[in-house]
């Protein structure tokens, strides 16, 4: 029997894992094998690969090289953000299914393969599941939905119900139909992540994901949220309110009003956004005294409220973070 070439297309389809695992790493040297090791170990052998790009300069790439050479690793591009990045591994991917994972998860239990048995049996075009801090409790990417100028403005006024959505989360047992998933967890089919194109390269940080499932929603895909799949995710090991990172998210809220609504909602939205910043920056001014978390927050808020102009456009011109 004729020998399989390494480069014979055949030989490569047919050894094609159902499964690509795309993890954009940024300075991630210090959790990346916790993140790959929770995959080897609670994930099926040879039904996936894992591609990783390191956006970062801290030797994340020649770490994992080191310990794990089974990963097949990207050339970085510079700091071309989340999305771009998960745009160049799904480039190179050979799977049926993509699995966006963040390099700050891990696994302690069979996450990922539950999530690809649901998706097999449950039609759809992406699938996601929770997100748990290290104590158990649900992160802040569980909660992220579709905008709407009403909740925007109700926002404003502290009436956007976020307390009710988590209620239901942490309460929820059985997968249901969903807007949008975590973009640090989520599971897209090939078919409906080449129907709208990946991610749109305009968003370098945070919106992007919303975004995606604005535009699978108008192409009449489904997205389903399994709550039987949980992963650890200790966002980033670091401070979830600092001004670099209160910056990039108003900068992509920005970026998305600008994609999807007319000049006159924008304005409107864009106003709204910098006085939900205010009201909370005046919160925790009020209880900064007696709270670590509302310091941070003070700090990390206080240049959106002062400096609106260096988010107001979104990321109008930019092509990289730096």
């Amino acid at each position: 029997m004729r020998g399989l070439s390494l480069n014979d297309p055949q030989a490569e389809a047919s050894a094609a894992p159902p499964l690509s695992i795309l993890i954009v790493a940024y300075n991630s040297a210090g959790f990346i094998a916790d993140c790959i090791g929770s995959v080897i170990e609670y994930t099926a052998p040879g039904s996936y690969e894992i591609l990783l790009v390191d956006n970062g300069t801290d030797g994340t790439a020649a770490k994992v090289a080191a310990e794990f050479p089974m990963v097949r690793i990207i050339p970085g591009q510079g700091n071309i953000g989340f999305g771009r990045g998960n745009n160049l591994l799904a480039s190179h991917a050979r799977g049926r299914y993509l699995l966006l994972l963040n390099p700050d998860t891990r696994q302690v239990e069979p996450a990922i393969d539950r999530l690809l048995a649901f998706a097999r049996t449950q039609p759809g075009g992406a699938w996601g599941g929770l997100t748990t801090f290290p104590d158990g409790t649900l992160d802040g990417g569980n909660f992220l939905a579709l905008p709407s100028l009403g909740v925007i403005l109700r926002d404003v006024v502290g009436l956007a119900g976020r307390g009710q959505q988590r209620v239901g989360l942490e309460q929820l047992t059985q997968p249901k139909q969903v807007d949008v998933l975590c973009g640090g967890f989520m599971l897209v089919s090939r078919e409906a992540w080449d129907a709208v194109g990946g991610f749109d390269p305009s968003f370098l940080l945070y919106s992007e994901e919303i975004d995606l499932f604005t535009r699978l929603r108008a192409v009449g895909e489904q997205v389903w949220l399994h709550p039987g799949s949980r992963i650890i995710h200790d966002i980033g090991s670091g401070n979830a309110y600092t001004p670099a990172r209160m910056r990039y998210t108003h900068k992509g809220l920005m970026q998305y009003a600008r994609r999807h609504w007319r000049a006159p909602v924008t304005q409107i939205v864009g106003t709204a956004y910098w006085l939900i910043a205010a009201r909370r920056w005046f919160v925790s001014v009020l209880l900064s005294r007696v709270s670590a978390s509302h310091r941070a927050r003070r700090n990390a808020l206080a240049p959106i409220v002062a400096k609106p102009a260096d988010w107001w456009r979104g990321y109008e011109g930019e092509t990289s973070l730096g």
